[in-house]
């Protein structure tokens, strides 16, 4: 008689076991866990740099242009000069947080500048943005 118990609760602790591991099983697929993808895709839209021109100036009075920028993915991370000059007296100033920058002063000298912006934009997660424009200013 004693077996018939041992078998009982042989079978009862098999049964147990059995359906503790199917409850386990429910809970913990091996499904394989997809493999991010990395590799970003540039982005394609050109910065537009506003206004298409600058006024004219005069020697000795205030002179005071925003240089806009638009169409960026990311926030713009630098504006600055990359070739020629500003008539003296004037100065690019770029302030961060502010997609563009500001062109002032007071003009000193008379003369025709060609200079060229060059905006670039943060890359994060993507290849950032950056364009050039040239801008003439005419001092009277």
């Amino acid at each position: 008689m004693k077996s018939n118990k041992v078998n009982k609760s042989t079978l009862l602790v098999v049964i147990l076991v059995s359906m503790v591991s199917f409850a386990c099983s429910l809970f913990t697929r091996a499904e394989e866990t997809p493999t991010p993808n990395y590799i970003f895709t540039p982005v394609t839209t050109p910065l537009k740099i506003e206004p298409a021109s600058l006024p004219n100036g005069q020697t000795g009075v205030e002179y005071e242009v925003d240089i806009r920028v638009s169409d960026n993915v990311t926030p713009v991370n630098n504006v600055s000069i990359s070739s020629g000059t500003l008539p003296a007296g004037l100065e690019l100033v770029f302030v961060d947080h502010v997609d563009g920058a500001k062109i002032s002063g007071i003009p000193k000298e008379t003369g025709t500048f060609t200079f060229t912006v060059s905006v670039s934009c943060f890359s994060t997660m993507l290849i950032g943005q950056s364009a050039e424009k040239e801008y003439t200013i005419v001092v009277e």
